[in-house]
């Protein structure tokens, strides 16, 4: 089964100095499966062969955050952008979820980090549709999302709480096509 973490930068990183990680995380045993910016900051999503290659990633980015499994990030666009500071307060005020790991505002949007396995997606999505007017917003994953954190968040939607990654086809199917290649 794979494993994945997350590496969040605390600057965007430019082109060489992304292909340098890129370089340094495969010596530490993770491989980067995506990259992207969010508020001021650079996100990677790693593939690691065993739960040390995060270890030696934390070592050799002592100034970025990584964590196994990977934290959930979502951008959420308000509609109306007079509501993008409520949405902060509701991320970043005292009374924020408490897997809320950090929150950051751009332009016209909010972007907020999740430990998933502290507080489910559907929580989240739920105090971000209070806060926006049901529905009257956009979110946006800045990293792919976790099969446990898709089927957990389609159970609650669905109503289906032992809806699981198990549940899931597509990454059975990925593996029969990767076996078709080779």
């Amino acid at each position: 089964m794979k494993q994945f973490a997350s590496v969040r930068f605390a600057d965007v990183l430019a082109a060489s100095e992304r292909a340098a990680a890129t370089r340094t995380l495969r010596s530490a045993g993770a491989i980067v499966t995506s990259w992207n910016e969010a508020a001021g900051r650079t996100y990677a999503r790693l593939a690691i062969a065993a739960p040390e290659a995060s270890e030696r990633s934390r070592a050799a980015f002592p100034g970025a955050r990584v964590d196994a499994p990977p934290i959930v990030v979502l951008r959420v666009i308000p509609d109306a952008p007079r509501r993008l500071p409520a949405l902060a307060h509701a991320f970043a005020g005292a009374g924020r979820p408490a897997g809320v790991v950090a929150s950051a505002t751009e332009e016209n949007a909010l972007v907020v980090e999740i430990d998933a396995r502290t507080t489910q997606l559907a929580t989240i999505v739920t105090l971000v549709d209070i806060e926006t007017g049901a529905r009257e917003r956009r979110i946006e994953p800045v990293l792919p999302l976790e099969d446990d954190v898709l089927a957990s968040f389609a159970g609650s939607v669905l109503g289906e709480p032992s809806l699981d990654a198990t549940r899931i086809l597509e990454p059975y199917v990925e593996a029969i096509l990767e076996r078709g290649r080779a």
